[in-house]
């Protein structure tokens, strides 16, 4: 008896496989690994801006409330919305073990998520993607001209945000003018929120030196977004950077504030990312990097086994400077003591205490090392779901992630640098 190979009974339906095929969609699964949305952007980037905007933000959404108004905030340099999604989802506090999330900033308290870009692609792209949320809108704008028409149009935000190295974009001078218009548009208690990048990461030590405002704009790639095969032969376009330091942002903001007349407060300066930059995997800038990023992706993958050796870090990889290398010193050393203490803990039992040097610990290290200890300790009787790959590891993540946190200074060491400023008028 002969069998015919049957037809797709919903034509629709098999064009529709057929074009998810041909977009990738049924690629194999390689999980967060690269790319720009990678594990260390969802674990440890987004979630340290949202520990570091949590006590601002809650500031401005219990004020609107007293005023039975709706929060107004401005995306500088928005992309296609993702600041949305970064601030909609703080949560009041760390959270405990109950069942559910309660948000800093719910989205029934905004008025207004306005969302400015140059780019009238990522602003089609930013209406498409929030089509459903009326209280997001975007607008095509040109930030190295200020704030442009909404000086006008609007009233004054409770919020002007910006999030991963948007206003880099922006020369100095850009960024002046920038600012002045906020200042005049912003109202007593009004936050800015700008996102840079770093001048002092170890991703680019030859640009530690810059003196002059020339040297101090480089060209810059996203060269990360693509594999190592591809970086080899791609046309990847370079464009011009302005690196940052925590004392150039105080030293703009009282700039500002002598020429504007409105006392612009640097309240925070946060370093992000000091060890795991974009460029520790690339090596663009900096050959002697180790692919760091890629391994601290594979501690927060399900089933995958890191290879923990592979975390050790050099302090090699970049120059002496008198105030900064002290402090990636520190860093790294703390860093390889708690990978050491994890590799050895996995197979023995040990008292923290009889670790060399315990008492002279930073209490970041001697935190993290505990919590790693406890971790271990808890689930080593576990013999189900991988829990060295599945528990262990994302704990040792996070616990490398707060060591980096609790260490930095705010002086522009890691590849990006959170600066919040108030207004004062």
């Amino acid at each position: 008896m002969g069998y015919k190979l049957m037809k797709p009974a919903n034509l629709d339906g098999f064009k529709t496989y057929t074009q998810a095929v041909k977009e990738g969609k049924y690629d194999l699964y390689v999980g967060n690994l690269f790319g720009k949305y990678d594990n260390v952007r969802t674990y440890w980037e987004d979630q340290l801006t949202r520990i570091v905007l949590r006590p601002y933000l809650w500031e401005i959404v219990e004020n609107c409330r007293s005023e039975q108004r709706g929060v107004k905030i401005v995306d500088l340099g928005c992309g296609a919305g993702q600041g949305y999604d970064i601030l909609t989802k703080i949560d009041r506090r760390d959270l405990d073990l109950g069942l559910q999330h309660k948000r800093v900033l719910p989205p029934d308290d905004l008025s207004l998520f306005l969302g400015l870009d140059i780019s009238q692609a990522m602003v089609e792209k930013g209406q498409t993607l929030f089509a459903d949320h009326p209280y997001v809108q975007f607008q095509q704008a040109d930030l190295s001209e200020g704030l442009g028409n909404i000086k006008q149009t609007e009233s004054p935000f409770d919020l002007y945000f910006s999030s991963y190295g948007s206003l880099s974009h922006l020369a100095r001078k850009d960024l002046v003018k920038l600012l002045g218009d906020i200042c005049h548009h912003g109202q007593e208690g009004s936050y800015i929120v700008m996102d840079l990048i770093g001048r002092y990461s170890i991703e680019w030590p030859d640009f530690w030196y810059a003196q002059s405002e020339e040297e101090k704009v480089r060209q810059y790639n996203m060269g990360y977004l693509y594999s190592d095969e591809v970086r080899q032969t791609a046309d990847i376009e370079s464009f011009p950077i302005r690196f940052w330091t925590g004392e150039e942002v105080r030293e703009l903001a009282q700039e500002i504030t002598d020429q504007v007349g409105v006392e612009l407060e640097v309240v925070r300066l946060v370093d992000r990312s000091i060890l795991v930059g974009r460029h520790t995997d690339t090596r663009s800038f900096n050959p002697k990097l180790k692919p760091i990023r890629r391994c601290i992706n594979s501690l927060h993958e399900d089933y995958l086994r890191t290879n923990l050796d592979e975390l050790m870090l050099d302090a090699s990889i970049f120059p002496d400077h008198p105030f900064i290398s002290p402090l990636l010193y520190e860093l790294i050393n703390s860093w390889n003591i708690l990978i050491e203490f994890t590799q050895h803990r996995l197979s023995h039992n040990f008292s923290l205490p009889e670790l060399k040097g315990w008492d002279e610990f930073p209490k970041p290290l001697q935190f993290a090392l505990m919590t790693i200890d406890r971790v271990i300790a808890d689930v080593g009787w576990m013999w189900y779901g991988d829990p060295r790959a599945n528990i262990i590891e994302p704990q040792l993540g996070y616990a490398l992630r707060t060591l980096e946190y609790e260490m930095q200074r705010g002086w522009g060491c890691g590849h990006g640098l959170i600066a919040v400023l108030k207004i004062k008028k």
